[in-house]
């Protein structure tokens, strides 16, 4: 079994699986050793390592940089955060697409922040590319109406989860949603795998596996907390004088 057919798989095994986010190749080694089954990249935490915003603000090759080197550093499946994909151009797009394939990546997150119709347009070109080429990707379609704070995100959420698994997404992820409630709504409207972000309003990996989700992940969290003791550690060096805390 490759690591594609792995990744699919944990999408539709019983119990959820969890995936930590990775902004280099040594976190992503730390997350291996770990025991966790796969990895994806987190936009924003491999942005703000490398001095960028969020938000493609860093170039392609940039992160393709960064990319190759976790792919080349583990062996787990690897699954990237496209955000919008770099570029509103298909055809860069689809070469994005296949750079990312060529390093070894088995799933991309792809958003909707642009609307639904420019990534029902991203969505299709993926699509047909990847059908034309013989070659596999999970496409977890990103949908960002409670992020956004759009009216009535539920409805919006449930329209375009439709919408998505009938242009050809493997998965679903909405990002910003924490009531049980909604998440079972959103669950029982489609048959795509749901991937949650856990908050700290909902951490608990027991309710989100009853909610139904299939995939959990930590978004920009990890990075956040590893970098906040680092920012602890320093400050009491330096207060200490003394290198004491750092043993």
């Amino acid at each position: 079994m490759n690591n594609y057919e792995k990744f699919y798989q944990l999408h539709h095994s019983e119990k959820p699986f969890v995936l930590a986010n990775a902004w280099n190749a040594k976190s992503a080694q730390v997350i291996e050793q770990n025991g966790f089954d796969a990895i994806v990249t987190s936009s924003g935490a491999i942005s703000n390592s490398m001095g960028y915003e969020d938000g493609e603000k860093m170039p392609f090759g940039e992160l393709l940089y960064i990319v190759k080197r976790i792919t080349a550093s583990t062996k787990i499946p690897v699954s990237v955060d496209l955000e919008r994909g770099y570029t509103d151009d298909v055809n860069v797009l689809t070469d994005n697409i296949q750079r990312l394939i060529d390093a070894g990546v088995v799933g991309i997150n792809l958003e909707d922040a642009q609307g639904e119709e420019v990534y029902l347009k991203k969505l299709a070109a993926v699509k047909n590319y990847l059908e034309r080429n013989n070659q596999k990707l999970f496409i977890n379609a990103r949908t960002d109406g409670f992020l956004q704070k759009m009216d009535s995100p539920l409805e919006l959420t449930i329209k375009r989860a439709k919408l998505y698994q009938d242009a050809g997404a493997n998965g679903l992820f909405v990002p910003a949603v924490s009531d049980p409630d909604t998440i079972k709504q959103i669950v029982s409207s489609t048959t795509l795998p749901l991937n949650i972000v856990g908050t700290p309003k909902l951490s608990s990996f027991e309710t989100l596996a009853e909610c139904g989700v299939k995939r959990i992940s930590m978004a920009v969290f990890l990075y956040k907390a590893t970098y906040n003791q680092m920012n602890k550690l320093a400050f009491e060096v330096k207060s200490q004088q003394s290198f004491e805390p750092l043993f």
